[in-house]
C-alpha cells in the first residue's frame, strides 16, 4: 500500500515537473511558429498564451510542492523557499521580461543606477530639464504673411479651448478657415449648426468611412461600398469637401473574419474611384514617426513620449512593419490615379524628405500636409527648405490643432500658429517647435526655413483652395 502511495506522488511530483516545462517551452514564438506556423501573432493570443505558461508553472511548482511533502515533509521543509524562488524567477522569464524589456530586476550589471541615484550622482531621465546657454535674436512673427487655410485640425480634441476663443486665435494670426475633421457622417449635421452656419466660410468639414465594415476576407460584399458611398454623397450634399482616414487604418482594422486589412485590399477600391470621381480628397494617416517602430529603450530619441504613452508604441511581432504600411500605401496612390491622397503628417516620413520626393516624383495624386512634423522638419533646416521650394504645389498647411492645443494650456491656438509661421517665414534658429515638452516628443529644438513669398502663399493658401473648391 505504500509503494502504491508512493508512486502515485511520484507521478504527481513528474506531471508538475511536466508542467513546469510545458510552461518554459511553449511561448507565443514558439506557438506562432510551430503551431500556427504564421510569423507572429495577434497581441490578445499573445497575452492569452503567456498567461496559460504562468499559470501551468504555478500550478506546477504547486503539484511538485504537494508531491514532495507527501512523500517526505522534510524535504519540503528545506525545498519550499528554492520552489517560491524558481517560481519568482519563472514569473521574470516568462512575463515581466517580455513586456518589460527594460526592466531592472534580477540584472546585477543594472543595480548600481539606483544607488547612483540616492547617491545624488545620476538623475532619473525625467528630473533632467536642461537650459540652454545660447543666446541668439530670433524675430516674433504674430500673424502669417498671407491668408491662412489649416487643412488637419481636429476641435474635437479641444480640451481648454472654446469656439469663440478659437475664431478670436485664427482672427488675430490671419488664419481665414480651417479643416475640421470631423469623423462619423452623423455627427456632421450638428458640426454645421454649430460652426459651419455660426461661422460663414471659417469652418471646412471633412468626413470619414466606416472601414471595420468590410465583412468577409473570403468575398467581396457589394452592399459595403455602396452604403460608404452613399454616405459620402450625402455628406457632400451637406457640405464635406474631403474624407480623412484614420490610422487605425492598416493598423488594426480588421474585417469580420479577424483578419488584418492591408491598406490597399481591393475590397475598398469602388470606394477610392468614387471619392476620386466625386472630386474630393482622401486624407490619410497611414502610420506614425519610425521611432514609434524601434525598442522602446534608450537608444530611442522619443523613449520619454512612449514611456508615457506606451499604447503608441508598435514594436514587436504583433504589429504591421511601418515599411509595409508605407508599400501598401503607394500601391493604393498607384492604383487610383485619378483619385487625391493628401497624406497626412508628411506622409509619416517627415523624417526622410529622400521617400517623399520620389512618392511625389512619382505620383501626380500625391500631396502631404504639414501636421505636427515641425519637429522633424525643423532639425533639417537646409534639407527641408530645398524640398518645400522644389515641391511648392504639392504641401499644404496643416497644424493638427485641437490635438496640438495640450490640456495643461500651454500651447494656445495662438501659439500654435505663431510657431508654424515662424518656422515658414524666418530663418530663426534654436526654438520650440509646437507642443515642445508637453508630448515630450524628443529633447532637440528646431531652426526656421524661411521660405519664398510664392512658396508661403501656394502653402498656406493656394494648394488648399485647389484641391478644395474645385470648380
Amino acid at each position: 500500500m505504500k509503494y502504491k502511495k508512493n508512486s502515485f506522488f511520484l507521478l504527481s511530483l513528474l506531471l508538475g515537473i511536466t508542467l513546469i516545462i510545458f510552461g518554459f517551452v511553449f511561448s507565443p514564438e514558439v506557438v506562432a511558429k510551430y503551431v500556427k506556423k504564421v510569423a507572429s501573432l495577434p497581441s490578445y493570443t499573445a497575452a492569452k498564451i503567456t498567461f496559460y505558461q504562468i499559470y501551468s508553472i504555478g500550478v506546477g511548482c504547486l503539484i511538485v510542492l504537494l508531491s514532495l511533502y507527501f512523500l517526505n515533509k522534510y524535504i519540503t521543509l528545506y525545498l519550499l523557499f528554492p520552489v517560491i524562488i524558481f517560481f519568482l524567477f519563472s514569473i521574470h522569464s516568462v512575463y515581466i521580461n517580455r513586456v518589460y524589456p527594460n526592466n531592472i530586476f534580477l540584472k546585477t550589471s543594472e543595480l548600481v543606477k539606483p544607488w547612483r541615484v540616492l547617491l545624488g550622482k545620476d538623475l532619473v531621465l525625467s528630473d533632467y530639464q536642461p537650459k540652454s546657454g545660447l543666446s541668439v535674436k530670433n524675430n516674433n512673427v504674430m500673424r502669417a504673411k498671407y491668408p491662412v487655410i489649416d487643412v488637419h485640425f481636429h476641435i474635437d480634441s479641444m480640451e481648454k479651448t472654446n469656439r469663440e476663443e478659437l475664431i478670436k486665435a485664427m482672427d488675430v494670426c490671419g488664419v481665414n478657415a480651417v479643416v475640421h475633421l470631423l469623423g462619423a457622417p452623423r455627427h456632421i449635421e450638428t458640426f454645421k449648426k454649430d460652426y459651419v452656419d455660426k461661422y460663414p466660410g471659417r469652418f471646412i468639414l471633412f468626413s470619414t468611412f466606416d472601414l471595420h465594415e468590410i465583412g468577409d476576407s473570403n468575398k467581396i460584399e457589394s452592399d459595403f461600398p455602396k452604403r460608404e458611398i452613399a454616405k459620402l454623397e450625402n455628406a457632400i450634399k451637406m457640405g464635406a469637401r474631403g474624407v480623412k482616414i484614420y490610422k487605425s487604418f492598416g493598423l488594426k482594422v480588421k474585417d469580420k473574419s479577424g483578419r488584418l486589412v492591408a491598406i490597399d485590399d481591393p475590397r475598398y477600391d469602388p470606394i477610392w474611384d468614387k471619392t476620386g470621381e466625386l472630386g474630393v480628397p482622401i486624407m490619410i494617416h497611414i502610420a506614425e514617426p519610425t521611432a514609434f517602430w524601434l525598442p522602446p529603450d534608450r537608444f530611442n530619441e522619443r523613449y520619454e513620449e512612449l514611456r508615457d504613452s506606451p499604447e503608441i508604441s508598435y514594436y514587436g511581432p504583433q504589429f504591421p512593419k511601418k515599411e509595409n504600411l508605407l508599400s501598401q500605401a503607394e500601391n493604393l496612390i498607384r492604383k487610383h490615379p485619378k483619385t487625391i491622397f493628401i497624406m497626412a503628417h508628411m506622409g509619416c516620413s517627415a523624417e526622410n524628405l529622400a521617400y517623399l520626393s520620389h512618392l511625389i516624383d512619382t505620383y501626380p495624386n500625391y500631396y502631404l500636409d504639414t501636421a505636427s512634423t515641425l519637429n522633424e522638419l525643423g532639425r533639417q533646416p537646409y534639407t527641408a527648405r530645398k524640398f518645400f521650394i522644389k515641391y511648392q504645389d504639392r504641401i499644404l498647411f496643416g497644424t493638427d490643432g485641437g490635438y496640438g492645443l495640450d490640456p495643461k494650456g500651454l500651447w494656445p491656438a495662438e501659439r500654435l500658429y505663431r510657431t508654424y509661421f515662424e518656422f515658414f517665414e524666418t530663418s530663426n534658429e534654436y526654438f520650440e517647435y509646437p507642443i515642445w515638452g508637453t508630448y515630450n516628443q524628443g529633447r532637440w529644438r528646431i531652426y526656421g526655413i524661411d521660405l519664398p513669398k510664392e512658396v508661403l502663399e501656394k502653402l498656406y493658401h493656394k494648394n488648399a483652395e485647389k484641391l478644395l473648391f474645385k470648380g
